[in-house]
């Protein structure tokens, strides 16, 4: 139990790199070793490629149907490497994918664990990030959906839930379902204790309702609540990137002095940004707040800074905003090229 408490706590310190390190040694210390050069992006894959023919063989049903696993040792690996996810997630993403492809083969290998949900659940995000992959991933969503239902397997919906609705389903589903899903599973993580998986799907929330059609002042106060209760708590892992979609709803319903700032409590949200682990992705998520809003309230120039800032930090996971991006990108090219053709007339009609 030390082991699993000293990871959750570098881990809601924000101390990611840490509790990866912490967990790893802890790993090892029970045999449990994974892939070496982890670093190369080929040892990778072919990891992943071989967890993903054994799932291909898969019988859904033997799957649903397995015991419970019996070996205590095994257990505890599953556990810990469970706990290494968000960590992993947040601050060493290469090595996520991996920690679910391992929780899968133990699962098939050994029978079902309490975290099994959630190494299906995370392992179908992977094999979702690319257009090919969907099929498999819904499929394995499906599976991870079921799983979390069995009374010997609770406990764990508010991660399930994060991966499936946050990562896969939200490219085959109505996001509008997504949202629901990630407001229920935030409840629920808060009851079960799983308050960092809570917050994530706080995030979520905004992330789904920015992109579906939410009635924008009733998502700036759900967000303004769920960044209220992370600061109580003191857990920081996903309040920046909240604030950020609590910001982008705040000025689209008119509520701030300059709409295309994101700004919280009197400080750009960037600026915040330095302090955290996994600086990609929150960038990725501001430059994209930021050159939507440049564009819908006419700022053309400052939008297409903001899709330049935006290229350089695309994150390693597709997300619901993919198709605003793809569409608010060309939009800005297109308004971009029409502002430089106008500035070439007025140029040469001064001539």
């Amino acid at each position: 139990r030390v082991y699993f408490s000293l990871t959750s706590s570098l881990s809601s310190q924000g101390k990611m790199c840490d509790a990866i390190d912490f967990g790893l040694g802890a790993l090892e210390q029970f045999g449990e070793t994974l892939p070496s050069n982890l670093d190369d992006g080929k040892v990778i894959a072919e990891y992943l490629v071989h967890t993903s023919a054994l799932l291909a063989q898969l019988d859904v049903e033997e799957v649903l149907k397995k015991e419970m696993a019996q070996d205590e040792s095994k257990k505890f690996v599953v556990q810990l490497l469970g706990n290494l996810i968000l960590p992993s997630f947040e601050g060493r993403r290469w090595l996520c994918p991996v920690i679910s492809s391992r929780m899968v083969q133990l699962t098939l290998a050994h029978g079902i664990f309490k975290e099994s949900a959630v190494a299906f659940a995370l392992f179908g995000a992977v094999v979702s990030r690319s257009p090919e992959g969907i099929t498999q991933g819904y499929g394995l969503s499906k599976i991870a959906l079921s799983l979390v239902k069995r009374p010997d397997t609770k406990g764990h919906l508010s991660r399930v839930y994060a991966a499936v609705y946050g990562l896969i389903n939200c490219f085959v589903e109505p996001l509008q379902a997504c949202e629901e899903s990630h407001k229920y599973a935030y409840e629920a993580g808060l009851c079960t204790g799983d308050v960092e998986f809570a917050n994530a799907n706080a995030l979520l929330v905004g992330c789904a309702g920015t992109q579906s059609g939410s009635d924008l002042q009733s998502l700036a106060n759900q967000l303004s609540l769920y960044n209220g209760k992370m600061k109580e708590m003191n857990t920081k892992t996903f309040l920046t990137p909240t604030q950020v979609y609590e910001c982008f709803a705040s000025n689209l319903v008119g509520e701030t002095d300059d709409p295309t700032e994101l700004s919280y409590g009197g400080k750009d949200l960037l600026s915040n940004m330095s302090e955290t682990q996994n600086e990609i992705s929150l960038k990725n998520q501001y430059y994209f707040t930021r050159m939507f809003l440049a564009y819908v309230f006419g700022r053309y120039e400052l939008a297409a800074e903001m899709a330049d800032q935006y290229r350089k930090v695309v994150p390693t996971m597709r997300n619901p905003r993919l198709a605003n991006e793809i569409f608010y990108l060309a939009l800005i090219a297109l308004a971009s090229a029409d502002e430089e053709a106008k500035s070439e007339a007025r140029d040469a009609a001064a001539v």
